[in-house]
């Protein structure tokens, strides 16, 4: 099918390579001009996003806040208490930041995860049985238990421990209020755990919003299109 002459044909991959560019220096100015820029994510340290955003603290000079929920950066940076806010693309509540009205996306990296997997408690593994699992994980990562899950535990009925982040998944675990985890390699080590089960970290998309007057008054990219 031919395309309309008004039609507008969808950026080349050389377009989009100069939009990404073009983003990222306009950040590193923005930075290097404001030492201590604050950038919220999600917490305690040893969170996936709490590494993404030590690295990115540590090349551009940034103050980070960590929060307990997604939902806490959010309300922080629609507040106007925290300048950027740094968000996987794995979260499931990510449109929400991508449609409110007084925020843009401002840059996005791709970045991998440290080790995921299934940890128990200092003694191992759970014993053989019938009985349901109690493991504790996060909504955006239950996936990667039937992922990974050795044989002997599949049949099991799993009892899920909702959680907000890997790090607390791992200390709901080490605190007996669950026999298994999904969590990282920092969630292991900080907590004392033992691997049952992991596989190799993910590369994600890491997003990065600000306020929309930031944008329009000239320090950043403009939206020149919405989704359809």
């Amino acid at each position: 099918m031919a395309m309309r002459a008004d039609a507008v044909a969808p950026p080349l991959p050389g377009a989009l390579a100069e939009e990404y560019t073009a983003r990222w220096s306009e950040l590193a100015r923005r930075w290097a001009a404001r030492p201590g820029t604050t950038l919220g994510t999600l917490g305690p340290a040893g969170t996936s996003s709490e590494l993404a955003a030590r690295f990115l603290a540590a090349e551009h000079g940034l103050s980070v806040e960590l929060f307990t929920t997604f939902d806490d950066v959010f309300d922080h940076l629609v507040g106007r208490k925290v300048e950027f806010a740094l968000v996987p693309s794995a979260y499931g509540g990510l449109t929400r930041f991508h449609w409110h009205r007084d925020l843009r996306l401002r840059a996005f990296f791709p970045q991998a995860t440290p080790e995921y997997g299934i940890a128990a408690g200092a003694a191992g593994s759970p014993a053989p049985g019938d009985g349901p699992l109690v493991v504790a994980a996060m909504w955006e990562v239950r996936r990667i238990y039937a992922e990974v899950v050795p044989p002997e535990l599949r049949d099991r009925e799993v009892a899920w421990v909702d959680v907000s982040s890997t790090q607390q998944a791992a200390e709901v675990v080490a605190g007996g209020g669950a026999q298994l985890a999904v969590t990282n390699a920092p969630g292991v080590r900080a907590q004392g755990l033992r691997w049952v089960a992991r596989r190799p970290g993910a590369e994600i998309i890491w997003t990065l919003f600000g306020r929309a007057e930031d944008a329009e008054d000239g320090e950043g990219p403009e939206r020149t299109g919405a989704a359809g």
